[in-house]
């Protein structure tokens, strides 16, 4: 009687070889600003106000997953 040896994770559980944790992080973090830098645009251009800019702010950084306390926000 064999031990049955069997994959049973429905996506690959480990990250790949190139893509590190940091790097991540760095990426969604370029989004998110890159994203916020448009709608500050829009603030100063007059098509948002400061209230639907910081609403902005709140959305993309739960969209980026970044802390609403983070000190990058």
């Amino acid at each position: 009687m064999g031990i049955k040896i069997a994959n049973s994770a429905v996506v690959n559980a480990t990250q790949s070889l190139g893509e590190t944790p940091h790097k991540d992080f760095q990426d969604r973090l370029m989004r998110y600003r890159t994203s916020i830098a448009v709608f500050r645009t829009m603030v100063s251009s007059g098509i948002l106000t400061e209230a639907d800019y910081a609403k902005s702010c709140d959305i993309l950084a739960k969209k980026y997953g970044l802390s609403l306390c983070s000190i990058f926000r």
